[in-house]
């Protein structure tokens, strides 16, 4: 594996490479929005797909016990969280999906749901979109660092809030939560009967010297987590999704929302992608996880270097830098005109993940060396 090897994906129809005139006006950026990594998928993966794809026929698939053990022993090896099978359940589009049906299944229509701010901005739209009322936690940020804070969350909570989508590890932010922040909201939503549906895509990619805790651990029964192994292995474009409901109740009702929507059958290669990976992948991603904190640093070290204006917030986990450009000056605008105009990269405005996300931009840097190169100097250009 090369990590070092820049791989062309224009005229792949790539949404992140083959999408920046409709997003940016230019097609010709630099981009690093999309959260997915230019850094190959591991040849195990590969290589299972090709082996499939080897067989004339492509049709439904049922879920073998090696696929129901991966995950059950990737659990416990990665995260150390024994996971019964019963608790298993699949939505094999994605994590933004499954979370849609326990939203519908789970709360009522005018009802509120709270969430993190800033945050991933689809799991906003989940709510909103869906007749349900945001309460938005903003995290208490010092120095640099945003902390989860439940003291705050109970005074946000009202009598109709019946559930937090949490994201954790934290997407944008790259937060690792402590067990110190996560213990007293767990008390939290016990006491208020809240189901805290915790997205985990991310939780294979905390970086060297820090530990996720999945919030099953921590949550009891009145806890859904989500993960996938997209994010983990870069396979975006074989969607799978797992979902940790330990309730039984839960369970059924998101049964229900499967078998009514025929979302219960797996992509092909989405299931044999998933396998693969979490039987064979653990050494690639542990490789990886280093290239990306070493690109972590790298940012960090060119920006104060170079635009000290722009800092980075130190990340505990995932590909993605959150870059503080508040101490430029500008507004949002000007700095999305010269990053592209000026700059010629691609970067997502921190707006998209709510109004207090304002003031920043995120970075994508799961990339070779020299293509990061390339986009912090550009940057440069615009705001240096």
């Amino acid at each position: 594996m090369d990590l070092e090897r820049t791989i062309d994906r224009r005229g792949t129809d790539s949404y992140k490479w083959d999408d920046n005139r409709n997003v940016f006006g230019r097609a010709d950026l630099l981009p690093f929005w999309v959260a997915d990594m230019d850094l190959e998928t591991p040849e195990p993966i590969l290589q299972a797909i090709r082996d499939r794809s080897s067989h004339p026929i492509l049709g439904y698939g049922i879920r073998s016990d090696e696929y129901f053990e991966v995950v059950i022993d990737w659990l416990h090896e990665r995260h150390q969280w024994p996971v019964p099978r019963e608790w298993l359940m699949f939505c094999p589009p994605s994590a933004i999906v499954g979370i849609y049906g326990l939203v519908t299944m789970l709360t009522e229509p005018g009802s509120s749901i709270a969430l993190q701010t800033p945050t991933y901005g689809p799991l906003y739209d989940l709510v909103v979109q869906n007749g349900r009322r945001q309460i938005l936690l903003p995290f208490r940020e010092s120095a640099g660092r945003f902390e989860l804070d439940a003291n705050e969350l109970a005074t946000r909570l009202q009598d109709d809030t019946r559930m937090m989508i949490l994201c954790s590890p934290h997407n944008p932010t790259g937060r690792v939560f402590t067990a110190q922040e996560l213990e007293p909201l767990a008390a939290l939503a016990e006491k208020r009967d809240l189901i805290v549906v915790s997205d985990e895509v991310h939780c294979d990619l905390v970086l060297p010297g820090h530990r996720h805790i999945p919030y099953g651990t921590l949550g009891g029964q009145r806890s859904v987590t989500v993960i996938s192994p997209n994010k983990t292995f870069n396979t975006a474009g074989i969607p799978q999704a797992t979902l940790i409901i330990p309730d039984r109740g839960i369970r059924a009702k998101f049964k229900t929302f499967l078998d009514t929507t025929q979302l219960n059958h797996d992509s092909t290669f989405g299931a044999v992608g998933m396998v693969a990976g979490y039987r064979h992948c653990g050494r690639w991603l542990d490789q990886v996880k280093q290239y990306i904190a070493d690109n972590h640093q790298f940012v960090a070290d060119y920006l104060e270097k170079h635009v000290p204006a722009v800092s980075k917030v130190t990340a505990e986990a995932t590909y993605l830098a959150w870059l503080d450009c508040r101490a430029t000056g500008l507004s949002e605008t000007e700095i999305m005109r010269r990053l592209v105009d000026e700059g010629g990269v691609g970067l997502y405005a921190g707006s998209e993940f709510g109004a207090a996300g304002e003031g920043y931009f995120r970075m994508n840097i799961g990339c070779p060396r020299e293509t990061l190169q390339r986009g912090l100097d550009g940057i440069k250009s615009a705001l240096g």
